[in-house]
C-alpha cells in the first residue's frame, strides 16, 4: 500500500508539475534583461545625436566670456564647458559654486574623443541613460512587481525632458545616477554603499542633498514607527543616521579636498564648502524675470513657457524648420503627479487607519516633498526652474506605474499615458530630418 501511494505521488508530480524554464525563456521573463533593452535603445538614440549641435568656431574661441555664438553649446552647457576647459589649462578658481565630480566627467570625455560634443558629453550621456535602468531597478525593490517597473522605467525613458537633460553636459544626469544608485541600496539595506553612492552624488551636485535628506525621513518615520517609544526609535534612526549622512559627508570632503589640492583653490575643503553655500546664499532675492512658479511646472492648466535649450533651423520656400531643437516642456507624465500624490497619501492614511505603513507610499510622497513640494517656499526667496522637476520625474513615472497595475482599466490608462508619452518623444525628439518636420507641418503640428 505505502508503495503503491508513494509511486502515485511520484506519477502526479511527474504529470503536473511545471516544465523547468529553458535559458532563453529565463532570459526573456528577465526585468533586467527588457531594463537593459530599453537603456540600449536610448543610448543608441542619444549617441545618433550626440554631436548636434557642432561648434563652427574652434574650441579656444569658447573658453572665455563673452562666448560666442556657434560654440556648439547645448544649455547650461555655456557655463560648464568653458569651466571644463580653463580647469583643464590649470585653472580650478573657475566654477567654484559646484561640486567637481561632473565636471571630472566632462574632462575625461574630452581627453578620450576630443574636445567637442562628443567628448564633453560621452559620460553625462551614459549617466543619463543608467538612470532609466536603475529606476526599472528601483521600482521592483519597491513593488516586486516586474511589470510596473518595467513601465516606470519606459515613462522616464520616453519623458522628452529628462531624454534632453540627460543628453547633454550638465550636472544633473550624473547627480539622479549616484541618487538612484544610493537609493537602491538603502532599499536593499546596504548603508555604507549608499553612503558612498550619495558622496558621489553630492561631489556632482548639491541638491542631491534633497535626495538624502528624503531617505533619512523616510527612515526616521519608519524607525519610530516600528519602535513603541520614541526614545528607542530616535535612538535606532541616530545609528542609521551617522552611518549614511557621516559616510556619504565623508565621501564628499575628501572629493572636495581633493580637487582643493591639486587646483590649490583652498586650503582646507570646509572653507570650499563655506563659499558654495554662501553664493548660492547670495542667489536669495525675487527675479520676476528668471524661473518658473513650481505649480507651473505640473499643472497643464497653468504651463511654464515652453523652454528652448537650443535651436538651429533652415528656411525652405520661406518655411522655417527647426531641425535641432532641444526643448524643456511638459510631458503627459509630469500631469500626472497630482494624481499619484493624492492617491499615494489617500493610500497611506487608510493603511495607518487599518494599523500598518505602507512603505511605498510613504516613499512617494518623501521623495515628492523633498525634491518637489520644498521649491515652493524656496520660490519666494530665489528663481527656480523648471528643469529641476528632473529629480522628481522618477517617483511619478513608478507611483504612476504602481498605482495603475492591477485592474485592466487602470492598465488602459497607463498604456494611454505611456502612449503619450512616446508622441511627445517623437514630436519633440531635438534632432529631426527636414522630410519629418514637413510631415509634421502637414498634419498640423508644429514642435
Amino acid at each position: 500500500m505505502k508503495a503503491g501511494r508513494k509511486f502515485s505521488c511520484i506519477l502526479r508530480d511527474l504529470l503536473f508539475r511545471k516544465a523547468s524554464k529553458t535559458p532563453l525563456q529565463s532570459i526573456l521573463s528577465s526585468l533586467r534583461f527588457w531594463l537593459a533593452i530599453l537603456t540600449a535603445v536610448i543610448i543608441i538614440l542619444k549617441f545618433v545625436i550626440i554631436s548636434y549641435p557642432w561648434p563652427s568656431v574652434p574650441p579656444q574661441e569658447c573658453v572665455y566670456p563673452p562666448i560666442k555664438t556657434g560654440c556648439g553649446f547645448v544649455f547650461d552647457e555655456v557655463h560648464y564647458i568653458p569651466a571644463v576647459r580653463r580647469m583643464m589649462l590649470g585653472d580650478g578658481s573657475v566654477n567654484r559654486e559646484h561640486p567637481p565630480l561632473a565636471k571630472a566627467l566632462m574632462i575625461l570625455g574630452i581627453k578620450l574623443l576630443g574636445n567637442n560634443p562628443i567628448g564633453w558629453r560621452f559620460f553625462i550621456t551614459l549617466s543619463g541613460a543608467a538612470s532609466i535602468y536603475l529606476i526599472g531597478l528601483v521600482a521592483y525593490e519597491l513593488t516586486k512587481d516586474k511589470k510596473a517597473s518595467f513601465i516606470a522605467a519606459a515613462l522616464f525613458a520616453f519623458d522628452v525632458t529628462s531624454f534632453n537633460l540627460g543628453s547633454i553636459a550638465i550636472l544633473d544626469p550624473p547627480t539622479l545616477m549616484f541618487s538612484l544608485l544610493g537609493t537602491l541600496f538603502f532599499l536593499r539595506k546596504k548603508t555604507i554603499l549608499a553612503g558612498l553612492m550619495f558622496g558621489l552624488a553630492l561631489l556632482c551636485k548639491l541638491t542631491a542633498f534633497f535626495i538624502l535628506a528624503s531617505l533619512l525621513f523616510l527612515k526616521l518615520i519608519l524607525d519610530l514607527a516600528a519602535e513603541k517609544e520614541l526614545k528607542s526609535g530616535l535612538a535606532t534612526w541616530m545609528k542609521f543616521f551617522e552611518k549614511l549622512f557621516f559616510i556619504s559627508f565623508a565621501i564628499f570632503i575628501i572629493g572636495l579636498g581633493a580637487y582643493d589640492y591639486y587646483y590649490g583653490v583652498y586650503p582646507t575643503p570646509f572653507e570650499h564648502l563655506d563659499f558654495m553655500l554662501s553664493y548660492h546664499g547670495k542667489l536669495l532675492g525675487p527675479n520676476p524675470n528668471a524661473g518658473a512658479p513650481p505649480l507651473s511646472w505640473t499643472n497643464p492648466l497653468f504651463q511654464f513657457p515652453k523652454r528652448i535649450y537650443s535651436m538651429v533651423s533652415v528656411i525652405i520656400d520661406g518655411k522655417t524648420y527647426p531641425v535641432i531643437a532641444y526643448y524643456g516642456l511638459q510631458t503627459p507624465l509630469w500631469w500626472m503627479t497630482w494624481i499619484v500624490i493624492v492617491f499615494s497619501v489617500f493610500s497611506l492614511i487608510s493603511s495607518i487607519r487599518k494599523g500598518c505603513l505602507k512603505v511605498f507610499d510613504l516613499f512617494i510622497i518623501c521623495w515628492f516633498t523633498f525634491n518637489y513640494l520644498i521649491y515652493f517656499p524656496i520660490s519666494f526667496m530665489r528663481p527656480v526652474y523648471p528643469f529641476y522637476f528632473y529629480m522628481t520625474v522618477p517617483m511619478i513615472a513608478i507611483g504612476l506605474s504602481k498605482m495603475l497595475r492591477g485592474d485592466r482599466l487602470s492598465e488602459l490608462v497607463l498604456y494611454a499615458v505611456l502612449g503619450m508619452q512616446l508622441a511627445w518623444f517623437i514630436v519633440f525628439f531635438p534632432v529631426k530630418p527636414l522630410w519629418f518636420l514637413q510631415m509634421l507641418e502637414k498634419i498640423g503640428i508644429s514642435p
